[in-house]
């Protein structure tokens, strides 16, 4: 049999066809398949540790700045591996408001300088409404000291 323009196009059209139709379906395999790893992954609980900047609020009246003598909170947090996609949770924008005068408020007013255990501080966290779902723990430091100005 002779071949012609027709048939030589038919038969070319039928091996490109051959060869799309396998690798679409691997593609789309290969799509479901991420999608349901990723869901499974993302799913599971995690425990992280993560370095938190200390901010603060609410300053006794009298003073106008406060330091800390460490700059950051080492924090471990337990969630799902979703919420560890929220942007509070980033390493460089997690931060932590400490209101100065409920750190205080036991402690009385009139001194220059606070020393907070790692209990007392674990104890404010866990009352703070940003964090008391994924808070676990402080890692470091053991102590903080505020420097009232």
């Amino acid at each position: 049999m002779k071949l012609t323009k027709n048939n030589h196009s038919q038969e070319q059209s039928q091996r490109n066809r051959k060869l799309k139709m396998p690798s679409l379906a691997f593609f789309i395999c290969l799509i479901i398949s991420s999608m349901l790893w990723a869901a499974y992954t993302f799913a599971r609980e995690y425990t992280i540790s993560r370095d938190c900047i200390i901010t603060y609020s609410d300053l006794p009246e009298g003073k106008t700045n406060a330091t800390f003598s460490s700059p950051t909170l080492t924090l471990t947090l337990r969630a799902k591996g979703f919420n560890f996609l929220q942007p509070r949770f980033a390493p460089n924008s997690c931060t932590i408001n400490l209101s100065i005068n409920k750190l205080i408020f036991h402690k009385g007013s009139n001194f220059n300088s606070y020393r907070f255990t790692k209990n007392e501080l674990k104890d404010y966290i866990k009352d703070d409404n940003n964090w008391n779902e994924y808070f676990i723990d402080i890692d470091a430091p053991t102590e903080l000291t505020v420097y009232l100005k």
